[in-house]
C-alpha cells in the first residue's frame, strides 16, 4: 500500500498479499494500491490511479448495523486451521461490542472476546470468492477463512469487528499487518 503524504511516499506492506488476486478492504480506502509482480527475476511495480474509494452505501449500511446491539452476517467456512472445510452449511457471524461469536443454529463453533491475538482481514488471493471471504483467527490454534454472501457484507463486519475491537483498547488486524 502507497500512503501519500504531500510529496512523501510511505509503502507499507500488506500481510499475505501474495497471491494473483488481491481483494481490498475497508483499511485501503484512501490510499493507493502498489503490487510489485516478480517474473523470470525481473520485479515490475504497478500501482493504482488514484486512492481506493469505499464502497457506495457502505457507510450508511455500517451505521444501520452498528444501532443493533450486535451484527449478524450468514456466512460459509470455506477453511478451519488452515484445512478446506466439507460442510456447505450456513452458520452466522455475530459481531458484538465486546466479542465475535460463530454459531450454526444453537450450536457455538466458537465465541471469542476481542483480544489481541485475534486477527482478522480480508483474504489474500482465493480466486472470485477473495472479494467476499475474510480470515479471521479467533485466537491462537483457531482459524476460519469466511465467505459471505456479499462483499458489503463482508466489508461491513471488519470494520465494524474493528470498531469495536478498539473501543475495548484492542486493535485488530491481520496477518503480518
Amino acid at each position: 500500500m502507497v500512503s501519500s503524504g504531500g510529496n512523501i511516499h510511505h509503502f507499507e506492506g500488506c500481510g499475505g498479499a501474495n497471491k494473483p488476486i488481491y481483494a481490498p478492504e475497508p483499511l485501503d480506502v484512501g490510499k493507493i494500491l502498489r503490487a510489485d509482480v516478480v517474473s523470470d527475476s525481473q520485479t515490475i511495480s504497478v500501482t493504482t490511479v488514484a486512492t481506493v474509494d469505499p464502497a457506495p452505501g457502505l457507510t450508511s449500511y455500517v451505521q444501520s448495523l452498528q444501532r443493533r446491539s450486535n451484527a449478524e452476517f450468514h456466512v460459509l467456512i470455506s477453511q478451519m486451521n488452515g484445512h478446506d472445510y466439507p460442510s456447505h452449511s450456513v452458520h452466522v457471524f455475530h459481531v458484538g461490542k465486546s466479542r465475535i461469536k460463530l454459531s450454526r443454529g444453537w450450536i457455538n463453533k466458537t465465541r471469542e472476546s476481542y483480544s489481541t491475538s485475534m486477527q482478522l482481514c480480508g483474504v489474500r488471493g482465493g480466486g472470485n470468492a477473495a472479494s467476499k471471504s475474510l480470515f479471521w483467527q479467533a485466537r491462537k490454534g483457531i482459524s476460519f477463512v469466511l465467505t459471505f454472501e456479499y462483499e458489503r457484507d463482508k466489508n461491513a463486519a471488519i470494520i465494524i469487528a474493528r470498531k469495536y475491537a478498539l473501543d475495548s483498547h484492542v486493535v485488530l488486524a491481520g496477518p503480518d499487518e
